[in-house]
């Protein structure tokens, strides 16, 4: 896997963007289920199939990142990680074969300027 794992926080939006690497390493999964590790303050992302709880639909066609639509999550993530501005934040990821899943540790997000990307 050479692409980078990185998922962006886009508190302005109220998105999460899910790069290509996170797509990669997920080995482009039909569904995804978000999961968030109160204690850990970890943000987990799992392929699953149609039948599990609360599950994503990815798009079919491939694509450079995909966008969750999330405000009431990314409030949750501000609240949990102690944010105190609406800055956007990308956190890059580790692969966890065992699970088919992406974790993100939140507190190691970094601020970012999207304009720049």
């Amino acid at each position: 896997m050479s692409k980078e794992i990185l998922l962006t926080l886009d508190q302005w939006e109220g998105s999460i963007l899910l790069n290509e690497g996170v797509l990669d390493a997920l080995d482009w999964p039909k569904h995804i289920q978000v999961y968030i590790n109160q204690n850990e303050k970890m943000l987990l992302l799992k392929a699953c199939s149609v039948d599990d709880q609360q599950a994503v639909v990815m798009p079919e066609e491939r694509t450079v990142q995909f966008e969750i639509s999330g405000r009431s999550l990314l409030k949750k993530i501000k609240h949990l990680v102690g944010w105190t501005d609406g800055q956007p934040r990308v956190c890059r990821g580790e692969y966890l074969p065992s699970h088919r899943a992406v974790r993100f540790h939140l507190t190691e997000a970094q601020p970012v300027d999207l304009e720049l990307h």
